[in-house]
């Protein structure tokens, strides 16, 4: 697909099984009826979270995909990302995992996925901020080849903190599960 096709269409999941996770799940393009889920999950995951309006935004931007795991039993969404790609370069805006369904392999599979997208659509390198004070996200995003390059201070409110910058060059090599 080009650049602004969906890399995953919504209705016709990419399945999985065990060998990823523990529950064997679906990747869908985020919908329209994902929404009140998405920003409810968002909350529960971030102090400053995304607002309705502003995945709508992410959704309807050819340049961004919103992608979404969803369990295969329940069919509801146990991880999320909002991805974008300008030129060479992948930015993850937004990654999460329910926090009830972490240490399952769900955030990895995510982020694989998203770079593997990127990487079949002419992405180099990825870029994302996170908080210095993350150490779960941080030890994925370290695991998976990410490097810090910078620090944005005062980045973040509620607490106010720093973000540390973080890069991944080589989008094509797959992460280990």
């Amino acid at each position: 697909p080009g650049r602004g096709a969906p890399a995953v269409p919504a209705g016709s999941p990419h399945r999985w099984g065990h060998d990823v996770s523990q529950s064997p799940g679906f990747l869908e393009a985020a919908r329209e009826a994902d929404l009140a889920p998405l920003v409810a999950l968002e909350r529960r995951c971030f102090s400053h979270p995304w607002s309705e309006q502003g995945f709508r935004g992410a959704m309807e931007d050819g340049q961004n995909l919103v992608l979404v795991l969803r369990a295969a039993d329940s069919r509801a969404i146990v991880a999320y990302g909002v991805f974008q790609l300008v030129a060479d370069e992948l930015h993850i805006h937004d990654l999460a995992v329910a926090p009830e369904q972490r240490g399952h392999g769900w955030g990895r599979r995510l982020l694989s996925l998203a770079l593997g997208v990127a990487a079949r659509r002419g992405a180099r390198t990825a870029h994302l901020e996170v908080r210095e004070s993350n150490w779960p996200a941080l030890g994925l995003y370290r695991s998976a080849g990410f490097v810090t390059v910078g620090v944005r201070r005062g980045y973040y409110e509620s607490p106010p903190e720093d973000a540390l910058v973080l890069a991944k060059e080589g989008l094509g090599e797959p992460l280990e599960t």
